[in-house]
């Protein structure tokens, strides 16, 4: 699982400020101190900044805020549950993802069998050639 740090770097990354702490910090809304701390481990994102960190991930600011809270926790029962948080997250994941997978699978492979796309993307892949009527209310005099 990844750490509070390491989804500041992927978002540094994204935003193409790596090594640029102020073009991060006006990015983020923070000040350039603050990003210094939060990689040098001086401090940590408080949840504002996780969310500003997901949005530029596009992820589900949940994920930073519980790497966040295992990180600051003193108190090796929360620190576990944390963990135990995040890890159960990561299970959700893959339980989705398979079915998407095999949804998506399956309409392919439909698309192919019949030769008839069930998205449109799939025209290109099966070199489907199909003509499209476009209609128009448009009245001219």
């Amino acid at each position: 699982m990844k750490t509070a740090i390491e989804y500041l770097e992927d978002a540094e990354k994204k935003l193409g400020t790596v090594g640029n702490d102020s073009a991060t910090a006006r990015a983020l809304k923070t000040t350039p101190q603050s990003i210094h701390n939060y990689k040098k481990g001086h401090s940590k994102m408080d949840d504002y900044h996780c969310i500003r960190v997901a949005q530029v991930l596009g992820i589900d600011p949940i994920e930073i805020i519980a790497a966040v809270q295992e990180e600051r926790e003193k108190s090796s029962e929360k620190k576990e549950f944390w963990r135990d948080f995040r890890e159960a997250r990561e299970r959700e994941k893959g339980v989705i993802l398979v079915p998407l997978m095999v949804i998506m699978t399956l309409m392919l492979a439909s698309a192919l069998f019949f030769h008839k796309p069930l998205i449109s993307n799939t025209l290109s892949i099966i070199g489907y050639q199909d003509i499209v009527y476009i209609m128009s209310n448009l009245v001219t005099n």
